[in-house]
């Protein structure tokens, strides 16, 4: 046989096996699973502590990572960081895996969550984060199977129990120490006044208190704005330097208190700017106030 014929012979073996696979391919309902997860030797947990935050999290090659995160104030959270964002729709299958050192164990289904859009597709709240936690202690592998990045694709991600109980160990000390309140909690505060009066006492001084701790701790916060209010009662003039008061006192407590005067804008507005009508009494108290909001530098740098 010449060498063009065995060539042309090659050529169309090579041409119907590629169109028979391809068709394989293409087979109506034809699901392709792929599984990403740390090999035993290289599986390893990392704690990022903070007082505002303890992040624990595991590298996943080629996927991104697993991520159990609570916030100062909140509550845990898991979440998988993918490091590409598109995903298929609909839920994922949430299981334990048994490892394969312990042969007397069966795998575990805990049920089904709905997928989001981004890089991170699932996110898990409080009861199901916890119960993640609880199977890792016990040397069981969480796992997670969900939609590829392809329609017919389907993917499994594990979540690796082995050098768990070390960082999870840091992880406990970490949320003991954690801050009692979030940005969330403490973006903004509204500090009432009996009337006539616009000393920081008390409660206002608590509040403030873990304002500043909280500004302390956090060098997002770029801008602090304090704006003082009366209700109607008096004369405007009277009530505009009633605002005046109030939004100094604040102002200067927080800074006798080591926040950076460079921070802080204040304001002063009188009666014009009641939250509530001055109809009852209950009402006039709440516009006797200094509002105090806080604004970290991403959200400065997207108004600016």
């Amino acid at each position: 046989m010449n060498t063009s014929r065995q060539k042309s012979m090659v050529n169309r073996y090579l041409g119907f096996y590629s169109l028979f696979f391809i068709g394989l391919l293409s087979l109506p309902g034809q699901v392709f699973a792929y599984d990403f997860g740390a090999r035993l030797d290289v599986a390893q947990w990392q704690l990022d502590p903070s007082p505002l935050e303890c992040r624990l999290w595991q590298s996943v090659p080629h996927y991104g990572e697993v991520v159990f995160s609570v916030q100062s104030g909140g509550n845990l959270q898991f979440h998988l960081q993918s490091e590409r964002a598109a995903h298929a729709k609909g839920n994922a299958e949430l299981k334990v895996v048994a490892p394969s050192w312990r042969p007397g164990l069966r795998d575990k289904s805990l049920g089904t969550v709905a997928l989001k859009k981004g890089n991170r597709p699932v996110v898990l709240k409080d009861k199901w984060a916890n119960w993640f936690l609880d199977e890792l202690q016990e040397g069981m592998n969480p796992a997670i199977v969900l939609g590829g990045w392809h329609k017919k694709q389907r993917i499994q991600v594990d979540v690796s129990a082995v050098n768990f109980q070390d960082a999870y160990i840091g992880y406990l000390s970490c949320v003991a120490g954690l801050f009692p309140a979030n940005f969330e909690q403490l973006r903004t505060s509204m500090l009432n006044f009996k009337t006539d009066r616009w000393r920081v006492r008390g409660r206002l001084k608590e509040r403030l208190d873990l304002v500043i701790r909280y500004i302390e701790l956090d060098p997002e916060i770029d801008k602090v704005y304090i704006d003082g209010h009366t209700d109607n009662v008096g004369r405007r003039g009277h009530n505009w330097e009633l605002s005046r008061l109030r939004s100094t006192a604040v102002q200067r407590y927080l800074e006798h208190n080591g926040v950076d005067p460079e921070l802080i804008t204040m304001r002063f507005h009188g009666e014009s700017r009641p939250i509530v009508k001055n109809s009852t009494k209950g009402n006039k108290s709440k516009n006797r106030r200094v509002f105090v909001r806080l604004v970290k530098l991403e959200e400065w740098n997207q108004k600016t």
